[in-house]
């Protein structure tokens, strides 16, 4: 996702007078950090200037993947294979499957994963090391009950949106579509074709607000299609319409599209590393106080966003800022781009400048500690 690199710039005076404002868009790197102090000898009335460079991505990132995302995914799929690659056997975990079927909208096979891995110490990692990403990079403390699906010859989903569970929805993919034995990697025989996370491109959302009479438009510019490749964990927004494309091939359960789905939920701030939630309440909320009422100064935003902040154990300054999701998008219909990315920047901007000024207490055990604050917009 490429990002827009702006100063934030603080002017401190004895009556606290704040002037704030975004530099550029095209600051050299450079200028990462900038600071002019006064002298010591300098009196306080006297004019401190504080710089400091911040990136918003230039688009709202409404889809992301994280591939190779857990280490026991080959533990899991084994788990699932052994259960159901013979046929003839009776096993219980083979009589597991709900066929949802809605005409015209979704065919599948599901079960709640959490059953079907009844006290597997292997998915109990999974689902601890889910809620750590969750907590720490999107600012979401929980997710809701995880369904396992399967998807075989004529399965899919039609297109749909499921806002209501939660900011973001997740897909984390135990497919194995080829035969691991077979070496020939360029040329693997593949068990099916589709299987896709088909989600509509946000910039067709609103289609003739940014209607080129000259584009041919074809599927590919309409929608993007994300492979359910093995061990990758797929994050999007669920306010987007999407679906699964309709799996062609394999009728075999083992060889079809196997998938761990759900959805994050639950804003909550999170803090990892030498501090704790006590630690850092009270500098966070005084400044959210002060955030809250500068954003209500500028455009009505929809979306959501979680910021990172990367706090030193030795004085409790924030070094560094960043965006673990960020789907936010002016609640206004706006037909041009640059006035889209202008109003993201101002408040995003705002955002990560005045969080950035925070100061919090030492660490105490002398390491580093990470913060992450979720703003839910609309």
């Amino acid at each position: 996702m490429a990002s827009r690199r702006g100063g934030w710039r603080r002017r401190r005076r004895r009556r606290r007078r704040r002037q704030r404002g975004c530099t550029t868009a095209n600051a050299t790197e450079d200028a990462t950090t900038r600071a002019t102090e006064d002298d010591v000898n300098d009196t306080k009335n006297e004019e401190e200037e504080v710089v400091k460079v911040l990136e918003v991505n230039e688009h709202a990132e409404h889809y992301f993947v994280r591939d190779e995302f857990f280490a026991g995914a080959e533990k899991l799929r084994a788990r699932f294979q052994n259960n159901h690659e013979d046929a003839k056997k009776t096993n219980a975990e083979r009589f597991c499957w709900d066929y949802w079927h809605v005409e015209n909208q979704y065919a599948q096979l599901r079960t709640p994963a959490k059953d079907y891995f009844y006290e597997n110490d292997v998915y109990d990692q999974f689902e601890s090391e889910l809620l750590t990403y969750s907590k720490g990079h999107l600012g979401l403390s929980n997710f809701t009950p995880i369904w396992m699906s399967c998807y075989v010859d004529g399965m899919g989903q039609e297109l749909h949106a499921d806002v209501p569970h939660g900011p973001l929805a997740f897909v984390f993919s135990l497919t194995k579509n080829f035969d691991d034995d077979d070496n020939d990697n360029r040329n693997k025989r593949r068990y099916f074709t589709g299987g896709e996370t088909t989600i509509l491109r946000p910039e067709r959302a609103n289609y003739w607000q940014r209607f080129d009479p000259t584009e041919i438009v074809e599927r590919t510019q309409l929608f993007e299609e994300i492979e359910p490749k093995f061990n990758r964990l797929t994050i999007f927004d669920p306010r987007l319409p999407h679906g699964v494309r309709e799996v062609k091939g394999t009728k075999d359960v083992t060889k079809g599209r196997l998938v761990l789905n759900g959805w994050f939920n639950e804003p909550a701030i999170s803090v990892e590393g030498g501090l704790t939630i006590e630690d850092v309440g009270k500098a966070l909320d005084a400044k959210l106080e002060e955030l809250y009422e500068e954003l209500e100064t500028l455009p009505a935003m929809t979306g959501f966003a979680a910021l990172r902040m990367e706090v030193a154990s030795v004085d409790g300054n924030v070094e560094r800022v960043s965006w673990g999701a960020d789907t936010v998008a002016p609640a206004a219909s706006l037909r041009d781009p640059d006035e889209i990315t202008e109003t993201r920047d101002a408040v995003l901007a705002t955002i990560a400048g005045m969080m950035s000024e925070c100061v919090f207490p030492s660490s105490p055990d002398g390491r580093n500690s990470s913060i992450c604050v979720p703003f839910v917009f609309g």
